[in-house]
């Protein structure tokens, strides 16, 4: 199931974007910094890895250690979570979750857990998965084969007889179903035989499963395929973009990617072309949703990347305001960082400041 796939990729460090008053990451000469939303650099570029910034602070790679990095580029004791935030951590075999403080404000005593979303989290106990709340309390007990999160009131998860869509009880609202993309404005995207359409927050079939691939909605509008083409649609399921496109994205900020032929760019929702861009691949202007940290909310500007897997970024002008240039925004080493990594993040790094990291709480 993707569901889950795709929502742990938008809780992930590199694959939110940045608020409207945020700087952006980037990456010149294999090192990472920022820039402001208007192209200039504001933190040099100066570590071997960071991510992007997330209420005031980013994360960057020093001297062997995760450091918080303020707007100003001030090195910080590393932030654990957000204030009024619980984040997972492990703790030997076990996982729980941790306050702002880095404290556990629920034990851990599950074998696997999920970050939460809608005031649940999915954990493991044993074999099956089940659902807690904020006060650590199952509200829904292990008997899921998988679980992962929740949104608008409902969570796709598996059990011994298949996929099934539930509501925050627990209660089964549909069954049968593949739910591969982000449920939004009241449309869970779902696939039955090979065919997809949506279902409603009860488990209804609100727009029937005809096509052959669909995309969550955003600003009232849904990508949706059929032979190969694609177009958009509203939330009663009409046709208000004809199906033409070669590859469609969601809507934000009144703008959404597309690809025709040769010809690639953003349209508007009359389905005309507010501006073209040569890209292989862009997201749209999406970024971090404040609560639950999904890959939702509006944003003025969108990455992308052109075919020779240059990087950069687009304002909802149309004007380029980084790039593309080779080096684009990674995650950290899949395996963890090795000790040729840890001497190299820490050239060129004063003794002063090297003191100072040496001296924030692990």
């Amino acid at each position: 199931m993707r569901y889950g796939i795709i929502l742990a990729l938008c809780f992930s460090a590199c694959c939110a974007a940045q608020n409207r008053n945020e700087p952006l990451l980037i990456v010149q000469k294999g090192k990472y910094g920022y820039i402001d939303h208007e192209g200039k650099v504001v933190i040099r570029p100066q570590f071997i890895w960071a991510d992007d910034f997330w209420h005031g602070l980013a994360t960057a790679y020093v001297c062997g250690r995760a450091v918080s990095v303020d707007t100003s580029g001030n090195l910080l004791p590393f932030r654990t979570a957000i204030d009024g935030q619980l984040k997972p951590r492990e703790a030997g075999e076990k996982s729980g979750f941790i306050d702002a403080s880095g404290q556990f404000r629920i034990a851990p005593i599950f074998d696997e857990v999920l970050p939460f979303s809608e005031g649940l989290a999915a954990v493991r106990d044993g074999e099956k998965w089940g659902f807690i709340d904020t006060s650590g309390h199952l509200v829904i007990s292990p008997k899921f084969k998988a679980a992962y999160y929740f949104r608008e009131g409902v969570s796709a998860v598996e059990s011994d007889a298949g996929d099934v869509l539930i509501d925050t009880s627990g209660k089964v609202l549909a069954s049968g179903f593949n739910v591969t993309e982000l449920v939004a404005e009241g449309r869970v995207p779902a696939t039955r035989k090979e065919k997809s359409g949506y279902l409603d927050l009860l488990g209804k079939i609100a727009i029937p499963l005809v096509y052959d691939g669909v995309m969550a909605f955003s600003e009232g509008l849904a990508a949706v395929e059929k032979g190969n083409v694609w177009g958009y649609v509203n939330r009663d399921g009409k046709v208000i973009i004809p199906l033409e496109f070669d590859r469609a994205g969601q809507f934000s900020s009144g703008l959404a990617p597309v690809k025709l032929g040769k010809h690639t760019g953003f349209i508007n929702k009359n389905g005309d072309f507010a501006f073209s861009l040569q890209f292989d691949n862009a997201p749209g202007f999406l970024t971090g949703d404040e609560e639950s940290g999904l890959f939702i909310a509006p944003s003025d500007v969108s990455r992308f990347w052109t075919a020779d897997g240059r990087f950069g970024y687009v304002n909802t002008s149309g004007r380029v305001i980084w790039g593309p240039v080779k080096g684009s925004p990674d995650h950290p080493p899949l395996f963890g960082w090795s000790d040729e990594d840890k001497d190299r993040s820490c050239e060129g790094v004063s003794a002063q400041t090297r003191a100072m990291i040496a001296g924030f709480p692990e």
